[in-house]
């Protein structure tokens, strides 16, 4: 299944890339973890990590346990707008949910407790 910003500027694997750390922008990321989780192989998922990393998208971290640690470079001016474009994204599948009317299947009470006096 396709995130809403590939939706949008295409499903590549570039982008899918791209997506998931904006996705994980707080997170430290290992390369063979996001390839797994995204079904691309690894060497396809270095060669994008690769070309990100000239491209001073993302930087390296920390290494833990041997493996390189990667994060989106949120100095870089293009990330910055990836990231608005991301928000933006989120924001429209938001917007599209929340339209979405549900139908109400059963009724739920609610119980008031009261709190305890206070002197």
């Amino acid at each position: 299944m396709i995130g809403a910003f590939c939706e949008i500027y295409g499903d590549t694997i570039e982008n899918q890339v791209l997506e998931y750390l904006l996705e994980n922008q707080d997170i430290d990321i290992a390369v063979g973890d996001m390839a797994l989780e995204l079904e691309i192989s690894r060497p396809k998922a270095y060669q994008v990590i690769n070309d990100f990393e000239e491209k001073r998208y993302i930087r390296k971290t920390r290494v833990v346990s041997g493996t390189q640690l990667y994060a989106l470079n949120k100095e870089n001016k293009r990330i910055h707008l990836f990231l608005h474009d991301f928000k933006e994204c989120l924001r429209l599948v938001s917007e599209e949910h929340s339209t979405l009317s549900i139908p109400i299947t059963r009724r739920v009470s609610i119980c008031t407790v009261s709190a305890k006096k206070v002197k």
